[in-house]
């Protein structure tokens, strides 16, 4: 990993942080190409995984080098929810959303918001819009009825709080959120995930402390965002003002990445057990 890639790894992540990776190929029989987030690393191994293979993986190192190790099926919870009851949820979620997103296009959308967003004025005009379509508003009731069971799991709990909020940014589809946890530093990581026509899938990861929130970009088609200002200067939080920071170019997302709510569930998937990943 280059330089600059490192430093920006090291802005989008920090230690103790999971993450999901997909292998990309195979350039030994010791060695794994894997690209998580748009930053490809290479990884040593003792398995064999193939490519296309995702792969659940633990921040344990950032410095001097980043070191990942893989997230064994075993190390579930004995009490972890049944893997089909999980898949059925994302899988009436995602229909859900579905079922609004096509009611939508035929309400119209509010105003574009300005360089200062209030989040709370927009979810109430987009809620205003839903009440003029008795259909639209029982889908979105639906939709946030189920993300709040998906919120309650526990390996969603343990994480933050896992939320459906389609009123930001107005015209995208497949809104997800999740905001994890206040670290011991003060800093609070947040998620953003949503699909726009033109760059496609987006993912925006936000690192707040203060009054600032340091923001990566992730997108399926990068090259293809200039004429979508979903990233505003200042963010409204109630009485509180957040400025975000833009910490380096949008980067390519991954192809074919997981939903942000399937990334926070166990994973079925076992290789590296017990190794370390090095960039």
């Amino acid at each position: 990993m280059a330089g600059r890639d490192l430093e920006d790894f090291r802005r989008a992540f920090r230690t103790g942080e999971r993450v999901t990776g997909r292998v990309l190929s195979r350039p030994d029989a010791r060695h794994a190409l894997v690209d998580i987030s748009g930053f490809e690393l290479l990884a040593a191994t003792d398995t064999d995984p193939p490519p296309g293979a995702r792969l659940t993986f633990f921040i344990a190192r950032m410095h001097p080098v980043v070191v990942l190790r893989e997230i064994a099926r075993d190390q579930a919870p004995a009490n972890a929810p049944d893997p089909r009851r999980m898949a059925g949820l994302l899988s009436s979620l995602a229909s859900a959303r579905t079922a609004l997103e096509t009611r939508l296009t035929s309400l119209g959308l509010p105003p574009a918001p300005g360089p200062t967003v209030d989040l709370a004025d927009l979810k109430r005009r987009f809620l205003a819009m839903l009440r003029a379509d008795e259909k639209a508003l029982a889908a979105y009731e639906r939709s946030a009825s189920l993300a709040r069971e998906l919120a309650a799991l526990p390996d969603v709990r343990r994480r933050g709080r896992y939320l459906y909020a389609p009123w930001y940014p107005p015209g995208a589809f497949a809104h997800e959120l999740l905001l994890e946890r206040t670290g011991a530093d003060g800093t609070q990581d947040i998620h953003l995930a949503f699909r726009l026509a033109g760059p496609g899938e987006i993912r925006i990861k936000a690192r707040l402390q203060g009054d600032l929130a340091r923001c990566m970009v992730f997108a399926a088609m990068p090259g293809r965002m200039d004429g979508h200002a979903f990233l505003p200067e200042t963010v409204r939080l109630g009485r509180r003002v957040v400025r975000l920071e833009l910490s380096a170019a949008p980067r390519p997302l991954a192809a074919s990445p997981p939903s942000l709510a399937a990334s926070l569930l166990p994973d079925g998937t076992r290789s590296f057990t017990g190794v370390n990943l090095r960039v």
